[in-house]
């Protein structure tokens, strides 16, 4: 042994290669620096304790971190490079190269498997064996796989990803059917780099935890300690704060408007038509077909494409809103707007006033004018979300953006004009390395983690997208968009949809025709006023999720997310049958599965929200799920209180604790003291107790009282009603018990 960051264990062979080891010895197999004019180089330990390996004018080297279970490799430039291009984005021009058919024998745990997100829009989460050649991948994107594990049937999870010049790095992996698998992995700057300044260097780090949420979270926390910038609060926005309504691709009004209306009565007699029926709504969002592309896609036709073609101006298209952006918030009573960008077509005429590289159909802007431009127009018409889209449109389509520093340059620049504009952005159709820079930017507030809603897969598939992607989102403090969703009685999945949704603690959008939304069902994500309701964190795939690939295996998908009020934390459990080939399965849900999302009490009750049954069970229990194709199964998970009393609750909603209806749960010399919000609204609550409990209630504009409580002695489950007056708050409290 040579080098240890925690468990992780680094030793040379007889070759000079690094192996990398966890108990095991060669989790990913030997790797040595390799690249394009550099002959295989080998590693030495310098009187530092540095491993290095010198290629032609670059250095890598590899370090362990002293307080943390992470090793880092660094490339670095010696000298000033340039024609440092292979003709192809995912054949690195210099890399560490891991080569796992060449693992020795016992090197891995038995067992272990692959998973990571592809280089596409959404960070598609794809897995792979053990040998990381047979990697399922999206065949219009790079073969490259990043942040990239590995994760053995007990836990143990290595991870690499990028710590600084998250665009300039990829990690590639075999193509599907690729004569080279024996490659292996390769973690260095990418094909099209171009040049690089003598001394440029990037970091990827290898990160150990147990499981991949664990391993996420260390990657994130070393991101956000280097960049310095809090992760957004979660109330950052009125997008992020209330329900609003969408017309991007999947809703009713994509391309599309109501029969006798046009595009803009149609949005407004949908918004108008919630409002009438008691769902307030927070935001409107405006998608790409307001405006001119260099293509564009017809109103009113059942041909359902997204033509990729870029946008030619940021301006309301006369044939569509020939009042314009300003007419049309009026109508919505000028609520705040999130408008859609996307990437620039070569035939704009932005050409002829700004700086652009232009590749093909595709051209991207040199510097922050031209943006700072569509911003001021933002401000102008009340916009308060900028939402752009097509992120790895703009990478992927023009080369030039891909140059040493220029992705990073453009995301800082707007960056800091959505800053100076008091702005704030939701990133779509983002890379992995999108996903990572974000960490280094003030106003992304909100991300998409899948694909669209009803366009290409079924939704199962979109719902273990987003609960895949929703592991790195949460770790890196952003906060999930779900997407559209269509809540009409029509539509199966809409149950599901509204659950993910809330659940995923950032934005709910919906995107019904006038007049037919299940507002019911709607309601389920929001108090009356249209505030949401949700949990603390998103929801996320479980660490045994991670491991299992839900969709290529007979296994069930498992995430979970959280509450934390004073008394104890709170745990919401979603249950999915996934699966591609679309048989039934079942599994039994550990309670140790939901990680930092389980109650820390001895005691905790499982309330099964679709049956409205309870359960007590000790902390290390579980319970049994079975499922039919698309099937699913939600519970809330309680801390059992002092007193033999817990919580449960408003059943009527999602998030049955989320801090907008439950502000706190407090356990003190007085009681259980359960703080109720809410607008003009009656709530009921739920819980457990051993014995019929008793609650007092009060609030400014009642006297305390006491509330009448039905109780089921053969469960424990308990029920009450209260009013939540002007003041917006009642407290209920129950006495602790000897």
């Amino acid at each position: 042994m040579v080098a240890a960051a925690g468990p992780l264990q680094v030793r040379l062979d007889e070759h000079a290669r690094v192996r990398i080891g966890w108990g095991e010895p060669d989790w990913f197999g030997p790797a040595r620096l390799a690249g394009v004019d550099i002959a295989p180089a080998g590693w030495r330990v310098d009187p530092s304790g540095v491993l290095t390996a010198d290629g032609d004018r670059v250095q890598a080297s590899l370090r362990a971190c002293a307080d943390e279970p992470v090793l880092v490799f660094r490339l670095e430039a010696l000298t000033a490079r340039r024609d440092m291009t292979t003709g192809d984005f995912a054949t690195p021009w210099v890399a560490v190269q891991f080569e796992p058919a060449l693992r020795s024998n016992g090197g891995a745990p038995a067992g272990v498997r692959a998973f990571g997100h592809q280089y596409t829009e959404f960070a598609l989460p794809v897995f792979s064996d053990a040998a990381m050649a047979q990697w399922r991948l999206l065949p219009f994107r790079p073969a490259v796989v990043m942040p990239l594990g590995l994760t053995a049937p007990d836990g143990r999870t290595v991870l690499l990803a990028p710590l600084t010049g998250p665009h300039d790095q990829i990690i590639a992996v075999p193509p599907p059917g690729d004569a080279q698998a024996d490659l292996g992995l390769r973690a260095g700057w990418h094909g099209d780099i171009g040049a690089v300044p003598a001394g440029y260097a990037t970091e990827l780090a290898v990160v150990a935890g147990h499981g991949a949420r664990e391993c996420f979270a260390t990657w994130a926390r070393l991101l956000r300690a280097a960049s310095g910038v809090d992760a957004p609060r979660r109330d950052s926005d009125t997008l992020s704060t209330r329900v609003s309504y969408w017309t991007d691709n999947g809703s009713a009004y994509w391309y599309r408007t109501e029969p006798r209306h046009d595009p803009a009565s149609s949005i407004v007699a949908a918004v108008d038509d919630l409002e009438a029926r008691g769902l307030p709504v927070g935001a409107v969002q405006l998608d790409s077909w307001w405006y001119p592309h260099e293509v564009l896609r017809p109103f009113d036709t059942d041909d359902w494409v997204v033509p990729p073609s870029g946008m030619i101006r940021w301006e309301p298209r006369a044939d569509v809103l020939p009042g314009g952006i300003a007419d049309l918030r009026a109508r919505l009573g000028r609520r705040p707007l999130v408008a859609h960008c996307r990437h620039l077509s070569s035939q704009s005429p932005y050409g002829e006033e700004f700086p652009l590289w232009v590749d093909g159909d595709r051209a991207h802007p040199q510097g922050p004018e031209l943006y700072e431009r569509l911003l001021d127009q933002a401000v102008a018409w009340g916009v308060d979300v900028f939402e752009h889209d097509w992120l790895i449109e703009c990478y992927l389509g023009v080369r030039a953006l891909r140059a040493c520093g220029r992705a990073a340059a453009w995301q800082r620049a707007l960056d800091d004009a959505l800053g100076a504009r008091n702005l704030h952005a939701q990133w779509c159709m983002a890379s992995p390395a999108d996903f990572a820079f974000a960490s280094e930017l003030h106003n992304v507030t909100s991300i998409r983690t899948s694909g669209d809603h009803g366009y290409l897969v079924g939704p199962e598939l979109l719902w273990a997208w987003f609960l895949h992607t929703n592991v790195m989102a949460r770790a890196l403090g952003l906060w999930p968009y779900k997407d559209v969703f269509r809540a009409a009685p029509e539509f199966a999945e809409r149950e599901v949809e509204a659950l993910l949704s809330a659940l995923s603690a950032g934005p709910v959008g919906i995107g019904d025709r006038a007049g037919t939304a299940d507002v019911d069902l709607v309601r389920r994500t929001c108090r009356a006023d249209g505030v949401l309701v949700r949990p603390d964190v998103p929801i996320a795939a479980t660490d045994r999720s991670v491991y299992g690939a839900p969709v290529w295996s007979a296994a069930l998908l498992v995430g979970s997310a959280h509450t934390q009020h004073s008394a104890g934390r709170w745990g919401y459990a979603v249950t999915g049958n996934v699966t591609a080939d679309r048989q039934p399965a079942s599994t039994r849900v550990a309670l140790t599965d939901l990680g930092s999302d389980r109650p820390d009490t001895d005691e905790v009750v499982v309330y099964d929200w679709r049956a409205r049954r309870i359960e007590r069970l000790a902390r290390g229990g579980g319970y049994d799920v079975a499922l039919e194709p698309s099937g699913w199964d939600y519970r809330v998970v309680a801390p059992v209180l002092d007193g033999d009393l817990a919580v449960v609750g408003d059943p009527n909603l999602y998030a049955t604790a989320g801090d907008a209806r439950v502000a706190d749960v407090v356990v003190d010399e007085r009681g259980v003291t359960t703080t109720i919000l809410g607008a003009g609204e009656r709530v009921t609550v739920v819980g457990w107790a051993r014995t019929v409990p008793t609650f007092r209630s009060w609030s400014p504009a009642t006297r305390e009282r006491t509330v009448p409580v039905s109780f089921d002695a053969a469960t424990g489950l308990w029920e009450l009603s209260v009013d939540i007056g002007p003041a917006g708050w009642t407290v209920l409290r129950a006495p602790l018990r000897s």
